[in-house]
């Protein structure tokens, strides 16, 4: 089992010329695209939500930008996708995130070479690809895509890297699918008492359960690519099955001292976790992932944690912890950090980012600190 990261920047095999031609027409198409930002569009386009640890990403031009990308990378004499950066000889998969890159590669086994194309540190909802992430996606045999509007970036990549390349909708295979009106991954359950249901929920893979009953349909798809190695398949699939349902009940043992405990979140994330694990969801920092709070929020958020009974506020890596340090200053409550995307040492494999945050829920709620 090996998950592979591509990190490093292609190789731009391309003249001078070809080079700035490409450029120049890539920032024409962008200013034409996107008009004069006003001041909260620039900061939520441009901030790819990586300042948790200090990290700013340019967000991604559209459509007509990746194509252009893609076509640089080709070396302009086709539009096609660069090499990767590199050859293992093993069929290709890629998986949108973390988890599922290590769900993926449980079920695939040695024989697959499974990359992640979300780089960790960057919040799911407001990603867009760059080069880097063109060159994990390239030579994919099969793309695993968390669903529910909360990855539908992919398909923008897909249709100008790898169009025709065979996706499992790992959502949708456990009853997730994306919210009416075309949230995008935006429109979370009704845990959090803004509306909507659990099954348009996508951080589905927060509960084990669901995570579990994910691995017998992607084991399917596997098997779709690849029929001679069904068998296989199928018995990996079986197997971690029942870790991951061991796992499901070792975090329900853990945190069952602690059913019907209220909290907040940096984001509206933890619907999925809080309803298999019998906790309650009363807020978020961010209810809209990208738009930073406002100072009516933060008053809204403050008076509902001292009044409605919530002891706890869990912040992210992958969010700014400024305005969930004010939160927990003036309402007297705890600051834990939890983590929905992991992929960063101790937290790598699905069983480590759910034991982390089984963890951090238990220390939250019981006040033994961060």
């Amino acid at each position: 089992m090996e998950i592979i990261r591509v990190i490093a920047m292609p190789d731009l095999a391309v003249t001078a010329a070809w080079a700035v031609l490409v450029l120049v027409t890539l920032v024409l198409a962008t200013r034409h695209q996107a008009g004069p930002p006003c001041a909260e569009d620039a900061i939520g386009a441009r901030r790819r939500q990586g300042a948790g640890r200090g990290e700013v990403r340019p967000t991604a031009p559209g459509a007509l930008g990746l194509a252009l990308l893609v076509a640089l990378l080709g070396g302009g004499a086709s539009v096609g996708c660069a090499p990767p950066a590199r050859e293992t000889g093993r069929p290709v998969a890629a998986a949108t995130i973390a988890p599922l890159a290590d769900l993926a590669a449980r079920v695939a086994g040695p024989g697959w070479e499974v990359r992640t194309v979300m780089p960790p540190g960057v919040s799911e909802h407001v990603f867009e690809p760059d080069p880097r992430e063109v060159r994990a996606v390239a030579p994919a045999r099969l793309v695993v895509v968390a669903g529910g509007g909360l990855d539908d970036w992919v398909r923008k990549l897909l249709q100008a890297c790898a169009p025709g390349v065979p996706v499992f909708d790992a959502g949708a295979a456990v009853g997730i699918h994306a919210p009416k009106g075309g949230a995008g991954g935006h429109g979370h359950g009704a845990s959090h008492g803004g509306g909507g249901e659990l099954d348009e929920e996508p951080h589905w893979w927060l509960s084990a359960a669901l995570a579990a009953r994910s691995l017998a349909p992607m084991a399917e798809a596997f098997a779709r690519v690849d029929p001679a190695g069904a068998a296989g398949y199928r018995e990996r699939a079986a197997r971690e099955t029942e870790e991951l349902l061991a796992l499901d009940r070792q975090i329900a043992a853990e945190l069952a001292p602690f059913r019907g405990r209220r909290f907040v979140s940096a984001h509206l994330a933890w619907s999925q976790f809080a309803a298999r694990y019998g906790l309650v969801p009363v807020g978020a920092v961010e209810p809209v992932p990208g738009r930073e709070p406002s100072p009516r929020d933060l008053k809204e958020l403050i008076d509902a944690a001292r009044h409605g009974g919530s002891g706890a506020l869990f912040t992210e890596p992958q969010f700014p912890p400024g305005a969930a340090r004010v939160i927990a200053r003036e309402a007297g409550i705890r600051l834990t950090t939890v983590d929905p995307i992991g992929g960063v040492p101790g937290r790598e494999t699905y069983p480590e980012l759910m034991r982390f945050n089984a963890d951090a829920f238990a220390r939250g709620l019981s006040g033994e600190g961060p």
